[in-house]
């Protein structure tokens, strides 16, 4: 971490890189670093490729997130948040060459190392590591950055429902809403604004759930035309994979989706197997109990080759 600190207090200007299909996360770990940025009186650009979801524009930077970058700019440094490779920012290869030191912060045990400085942690979210560096650097942490890294913590572990729920992330929750973190307020904000074709979407790939391993895994999928028929938007349909999940009996949950390219994005959510190793057997990624494929259509295609990598891996997941 000594490096990291040295590189923000060396580096005058800064790019803030989110991964595509922003979450919470990645989104709060952004604006609390930013936070911390602005105080030292630093500059700096946020950007992603993809539109932030409205449920996060409560954070406090959400709304100066940039999708494209001037390319006659320059930085010092780039700081990617919560990426477990370079892949995760599409227009990487380009940006790069704006920067100076890449910097590389993230939560992924499959991380690649790409930054030439790596703070790079299994712990419950990209947050986490962001609240170790307020600490490490002495950082008073105000309303606006306990909101930001309790929004990143909350998002990862799903509203502290999952495993990596651990005894100090509730430690480090408790004092950010000491700080002044609302979280009341801040579930209504993410888990509480649903939209009508939010609830519709959600509705149709619940109703076609199916099952295999009898019963412990279960799966949907939802077409382009079905998800531009309810009007629901990319972003909106993060949670159907948990919804899954919820179900009893069922282990891992499998959720695809028909992307506008035509490439097919499938969430994989467990409770109990390692998801990891299908993701990875089909060109994905992600932690244990809940990682990620992106996948070449038609959907069908894409749907037999997870269900025979299920089945194939069963007995090692």
């Amino acid at each position: 971490m000594e490096k990291i600190v040295k590189a923000i207090n060396d580096a005058n200007s800064f790019l803030v890189c989110m991964h595509v299909d922003p979450d919470g996360d990645t989104i709060g770990s952004a604006s609390a670093l930013c936070s911390m940025l602005e105080k030292l009186g630093k500059r700096f650009e946020l950007y992603c490729s993809g539109k932030i979801p409205d449920v996060y524009m409560f954070l406090k930077y959400s709304g100066k997130i940039r999708n494209s970058i001037d390319p006659s700019s320059r930085f010092d440094a780039m700081v990617a948040l919560d990426c477990a490779d370079s892949k995760r920012i599409p227009d990487y290869d380009n940006l790069e060459k704006l920067c100076g030191t890449v910097v590389n912060i993230d939560h992924h045990a499959d991380n690649t190392k790409f930054g030439d400085i790596n703070f790079v942690k299994e712990r419950s979210s990209t947050g986490e590591l962001i609240y170790d560096l307020t600490k490490k650097m002495k950082f008073h942490i105000d309303k606006d950055m306990a909101t930001s890294i309790f929004s990143a913590i909350v998002t990862d572990t799903r509203n502290f429902r999952y495993s990596n729920s651990t005894a100090r992330v509730f430690k480090i929750a408790a004092e950010l809403v000491e700080a002044g973190a609302d979280p009341h307020d801040i579930s209504i904000q993410i888990y509480e604004s649903k939209t009508n074709p939010e609830v519709k979407i959600l509705g149709k790939a619940l109703e076609k759930v199916e099952t295999i391993m009898g019963g412990e895994a279960a799966y949907t999928w939802l077409t382009r035309a079905e998800i531009n028929s309810a009007g629901a938007l990319d972003e909106e349909m993060s949670s159907i994979s948990d919804s899954i999940r919820g179900l009893k009996g069922v282990d891992v949950a499998a959720f695809l989706r028909e992307m506008p390219d035509g490439k097919i994005k499938i969430n994989l959510r467990s409770k109990q197997r390692n998801v990891q190793m299908i993701a990875k057997e089909l060109g994905g990624g992600g932690h244990q109990r809940a990682s990620g494929i992106v996948m070449n259509g038609p959907i069908e295609e894409a749907k037999n080759k997870l269900i025979k990598t299920i089945e194939d891996k069963w007995t090692q997941l």
